[in-house]
This record gives structure tokens, C-alpha cells and sequence, in this order.
């Protein structure tokens, strides 16, 4: 690890990142049919910021606990980045060909369950969703797909940040 530069570090670590996402996304979507599996994913999904620490921690000491928070801060973000296309792609063909319905399901999903709700039935929001099914503007899989990628990793950099300061903090 001492001879590879962040990037390439960032990139090799963005394999562990994205099946890590991959899994919270699978228990996120099939977590609408399982209490427990929802459960998990929300447990896994905040363990995240502590697996960016790991990352950063391991090349930390890699340097010999030279590498700064700019450059911890940097691999997580390239990290997060990596894992997020990882991630994408897989979500794009579970979305596409396994469960292309899932988007769609989702929204009537939604409604059935605001529409049991007295003060939720007659809302603008569940207006909003017949008439986004009605007029075929629920996103596409790539569209929703582009979407997370984007969140994920703005997400990740943020989180990554405030791991490089704990990890500079605690060398």
C-alpha cells in the first residue's frame, strides 16, 4: 500500500466500497417486504462512515502516519466515487432486468399507503404521484440510478472528511 498513490489506492478500495453499497441498496429494495431486512440495511447504512475510517486509518499507517487530511480525504472521496459506480452499475441491471417494475411498484406503494391515512388521503404529494404515474414521469432506472451515484458520493466526501480529521486527529 506504501507505493500506491491515492488514486490508485481510492480505486482498489472503491471494489470493497461498492459491493459494501450494493449490499445496502439490495436490503434497501428488498426491505419494503421484510422488517428485518429494512432494519439492516439502516444498520449498515450507518456503519458507512466507519468503514470510510477504516480505509483511511489502514492507509494512515501505510504512511507511517504521515498521510494529511487532505489526502485522507481525498481517498475516501475517491473511494466513495469508485464504490458508487460500482454500485450504480449493479443497481442499474437489477433495476433494468430483475425487477424493472421496482420504480413503478414503489410509487403505488406509496400511495396505498398515504391513501390509509385520513389526513394523508387527499394531499397534493399523492396527487402529485397519480399524476406522475399517469404521465410516465416516474424516473428511469438509469435516471434514478445516475441520481444515487451523485448522493452517494457527496455523501461519501462529506463523510470522508470528517473521518480524515478523526484519523489525523487520533495518529
Amino acid at each position: 500500500m506504501k507505493d500506491k498513490n491515492v488514486y490508485s489506492q481510492g480505486a482498489e478500495n472503491g471494489v470493497m466500497v461498492g459491493l459494501y453499497l450494493t449490499a445496502v441498496s439490495m436490503l434497501m429494495f428488498y426491505g419494503t417486504a421484510s422488517g428485518l431486512l429494512s432494519l439492516l440495511s439502516v444498520l449498515m447504512l450507518l456503519g458507512f462512515p466507519a468503514l470510510l475510517y477504516v480505509i483511511e486509518r489502514r492507509y494512515q499507517r501505510a504512511c507511517g502516519g504521515c498521510a494529511d487530511v487532505p489526502t485522507l480525504w481525498l481517498l475516501g472521496l475517491v473511494s466513495t466515487l469508485c464504490g458508487s459506480l460500482v454500485c450504480g452499475l449493479i443497481d442499474y441491471a437489477w433495476l433494468q432486468w430483475v425487477s424493472p417494475g421496482f420504480i413503478l411498484d414503489q410509487a403505488n406503494a406509496a400511495i396505498e399507503a398515504y391513501e390509509k391515512l385520513p389526513d394523508m388521503r387527499d394531499t397534493e404529494l399523492v396527487k402529485s404521484l397519480h399524476r406522475a404515474i399517469e404521465l410516465g414521469m416516474l424516473p428511469t432506472p438509469i435516471e434514478f440510478v445516475v441520481n444515487m451515484i451523485l448522493f452517494t458520493t457527496f455523501a461519501g466526501s462529506l463523510l470522508s472528511l470528517v473521518a480524515a480529521f478523526v484519523v489525523n486527529w487520533r495518529k
